[in-house]
């Protein structure tokens, strides 16, 4: 009997996750802001998180993920000057 090939198909773009309930408040891009909002388009956190944003996130602690990003490209931008 021949033996059958298998293959593993791997995702490899963003996850879209199912929504905004994780509790934290993620740092997106401006422009990305609006989009999600306005459009209900799926919008790209600084961490890597991808979602549709659907609610107000103030008040909410901030990411550790995406502020340790926005630190990194914060001192980045300052070595440039």
């Amino acid at each position: 009997m021949a033996e059958r090939e298998t293959t593993t198909l791997r995702q490899t773009g963003p996850k879209v996750s199912r929504g905004d309930d994780d509790g934290v408040a993620h740092i997106v891009m401006k422009g990305d802001q609006m989009k999600g909002y306005l459009i209900g388009e799926p919008i790209l956190a600084l961490c890597g998180k991808v979602w549709v944003p659907t609610r107000d996130y103030q008040g909410l602690p901030v990411c550790e993920a995406c502020s340790d990003e926005r630190d990194r490209i914060v001192a980045g931008m300052k070595n440039l000057n």
